[in-house]
Order: C-alpha cells, then sequence, then structure tokens
C-alpha cells in the first residue's frame, strides 16, 4: 500500500518540476495537463467512473451511489513551487479508492481534483471548487483573463477536460469531503506533531492602499520639500508589522504586493499602491486591524504631505469545519498512537467552499521548515504515510 502509494506520489509530483525552478504546473498549462492525463489514467487502472464538470474538475469515483465520501484537492501549483502542495491531497484520495477499488461498497468513493486552485493563473483562487459549490457565477469565472488575455472559459474547451454544469460536486449531494494537505507552516514540526487537525481556516481581509504624493528629480529636489509616496508607504509597512508583532501568535499582517510609480531610480516616487493581508482564526480581532490599519495609513499619509485611497480588496470569514468528522479524525490518530494537534489552517483551500456543502474537514502533515510555495517545500515520506494512514482509517470509520 505505502510503497505503491509513494511511487505514484514521486512519479505525479515530478511533472512539471526542476531542480533548479520548482514545480511550473500552473493551471491548465502543458504540465497540468500531463498530471491530469497520468491521474486519469490511474483511475482507468483501477476501474473508476471518470467525470469533468464545467470548472473542469475531474472526479473519480468507485462504489454505489447510497453515501458519498469525497477526498481531494488540487494538482495545479504556483509558479516556481513545490512538488506536495495540493498533490498530496490528490494522491492520498487516489491511493484510498485504488484500496478499496475490488471491494463492493454500498457507499461511493470520490476523488476530485480541483482546477485552478492557487489562483496563480486566474484571479480569484479557488475557482474550480469555487464553481462547483455555487460560489462563483459560471460568466464570472469563464471571463477571467490571464497574464496574455485568455479567458478561462476559452482555455478550458480547447484543454479538452471541459464537463457538464450536472456533473458539479454539489450536485452529487456528498456526504463528506476530506482534505489531506501539508501545513504549509512550521508549527507541526517544531512542536513535535505527526498530524494537524484544523478546527477550521481563518478569516482573511485584504485591502488595496494607494499612497499619492509628488513626482520629482532626484537630485535637486530637497528633503524637507519632497511628497514621496514610497516613504509614507514603508513607514505604513513597519508601522503594521510592529501592530502583527504585539498581537502575535493571534493575527499575522503581511504586505506582500507592492506597485511604484514611475519605479525609476533617479526620480521620487508619485504613486504606491499595495495590498494588506490581515488574517485571524478571530473574525473581529481582523476587523478590528482592518479599522486600525485605515486610520494609521491616513496619519502617515497626513505626516508625510501625500494623499490617500482605500479600496476594500476581498474578506473571507472564519469558517468552522464539522466537529463530528474531526472528533472521528482524532480517534483515527488515537487508535494509530499518532501525536496530533488541534489547530486552524492560516492558508486558503477548497475545503472553505466544501464545507458549504458538506460536512468537511482536513488534516495536515509537517512541512519541514515550514517551507511552502517554493522549491524547497518537503514533507517526508514516512509524514505522508501518517497522514495516509489517518485518512484510511477515517474513512473506514465512516463506510
Amino acid at each position: 500500500m505505502f510503497e505503491e502509494f509513494l511511487k505514484t506520489f514521486d512519479e505525479i509530483s515530478k511533472i512539471g518540476w526542476d531542480e533548479n525552478n520548482g514545480v511550473n504546473r500552473v493551471a491548465l498549462t502543458k504540465f497540468d495537463l500531463e498530471a491530469r492525463n497520468r491521474i486519469i489514467s490511474k483511475l482507468h487502472e483501477i476501474n473508476a467512473e471518470i467525470n469533468f464538470d464545467d470548472a473542469g474538475n475531474i472526479y473519480g469515483s468507485i462504489g454505489r451511489n447510497e453515501g458519498m465520501i469525497t477526498i481531494g484537492s488540487h494538482m495545479d501549483s504556483v509558479p516556481n513551487g513545490g512538488r506536495f502542495d495540493g498533490m498530496y491531497g490528490v494522491i492520498s484520495g487516489l491511493e484510498i479508492l485504488r484500496l478499496y477499488s475490488k471491494e463492493k461498497l454500498n457507499e461511493k468513493l470520490v476523488l476530485v481534483d480541483f482546477t485552478n486552485e492557487e489562483g496563480s493563473r486566474w484571479q480569484p483562487d479557488l475557482q474550480g471548487s469555487g464553481l462547483a459549490t455555487g460560489v462563483f457565477d459560471k460568466n464570472f469565472i469563464y471571463s477571467r483573463t490571464d497574464s496574455d488575455g485568455l479567458k478561462f472559459g476559452d482555455v478550458l474547451k480547447e484543454s479538452k477536460f471541459l464537463g457538464q454544469e450536472e456533473n458539479r460536486i454539489k450536485n452529487m449531494h456528498p456526504d463528506y469531503y476530506i482534505e489531506p494537505h501539508i501545513e504549509q507552516g512550521p508549527v507541526l514540526e517544531k512542536e513535535k506533531y505527526e498530524i494537524g487537525i484544523p478546527l477550521g481556516i481563518v478569516t482573511d481581509v485584504v485591502d488595496i492602499y494607494t499612497f499619492m504624493g509628488e513626482s520629482n528629480q532626484a537630485g535637486p529636489t530637497p528633503m524637507d520639500m519632497r511628497k514621496d509616496a514610497l516613504v509614507a508607504a514603508s513607514k505604513f509597512i513597519y508601522k503594521i508589522n510592529e501592530i502583527a508583532n504585539t498581537l502575535a501568535p493571534r493575527i499575522v499582517m503581511t504586505v506582500g504586493e507592492i506597485k511604484i510609480l514611475p519605479n525609476v531610480y533617479s526620480v521620487i516616487p508619485q504613486i504606491v499602491e499595495l495590498k494588506l493581508d490581515i488574517r485571524s482564526p478571530e473574525k473581529d480581532l481582523a476587523y478590528e486591524e482592518k479599522k486600525i490599519a485605515h486610520e494609521l495609513a491616513q496619519e502617515i499619509a497626513n505626516e508625510k504631505n501625500v494623499s490617500l485611497k482605500i479600496k476594500n480588496g476581498w474578506a473571507l470569514d472564519t469558517i468552522n469545519f464539522n466537529e463530528d468528522l474531526i472528533k472521528i479524525i482524532e480517534k483515527s490518530c488515537k487508535d494509530l498512537n499518532l501525536k496530533y494537534k488541534f489547530m486552524y489552517s492560516w492558508a486558503t483551500h477548497d475545503a472553505m467552499n466544501m464545507n458549504k456543502i458538506t460536512d468537511t474537514a482536513m488534516i495536515m502533515i509537517p512541512s519541514h521548515n515550514g517551507r511552502s510555495h517554493t522549491k524547497e517545500e518537503f514533507s517526508s515520506d514516512s509524514d505522508m504515510v501518517n497522514g495516509l494512514k489517518v485518512l484510511k482509517k477515517t474513512v473506514e470509520y465512516l463506510l
């Protein structure tokens, strides 16, 4: 069992992998399509029924439809990403189907690979699960364009993975959804836990700040006569980091995207646009800090003699997974004598959307040094096997 699982994982996770650049298996590009065709061939080997929906999600199923347990994640990656993110959940689900493929099941076991979970090619992220669960409108998703101006709907049609709306997961009425995943953080490894059991996924609030100053030649303009948008933005970023540190570990606050105009070394920056990402399992705290950040930005803009615009980006409120399913995963860990930790996921996952239509939970395994979305992303064979054992035991309780 475990040897076959690890062999399959190694085989498919290396599609699009390069030792220097990591994985470039961005949604519906060459390598993603290759991985999709490979997973389909594996499903054919166990005589699974295979369907696609109108988001291009892949469903492989075995058993009868008197109850449904769905397991899955995604195979697309961020640019220069790692081999484990998303892929671990898909290959784990495939192995569970393989194990039960020769048994006569009254329940149906379904593996799902969700399209464009990462949102690296088309925004927003979680598109496949969002359309399949009714969170997103079809016209909206199909009209999304990538950096080359290609629409999602057009590329999906050309990919040969366009299926029917009737095949969406919400129309299957699953009883459960389980998503095995790497932690993507350092906590489990640092605290020496073998399994993480997420209670839910944290609130994520993103706002767009634009500081607007005045461009001038960098040489002749005296320091006390400048309206430097980057200086204002820099002070804001520094102060935000200080605030987050005083509230840790209850919250994280990140500025990870900045646009500067005119972005010339010899010109004082006129416009700086940045995105502030605030995350916390405490919804009220996240929104309180959003308000404080708005006030801080205005205070700094006034001080530095620049103007400010703030635009709401998006917000995803804290979700809580199914308590009964969490208890079954906990019982499975105890049966297997594996050390586990209750935690929240600080990253978004397809489980967020699935949680809207069925009882949902996740099983997490350690990420070495907490690295993810990078070629250094790594989880050991033993950790992957531990997670698979917990998944198998959990499925046994549900069948």
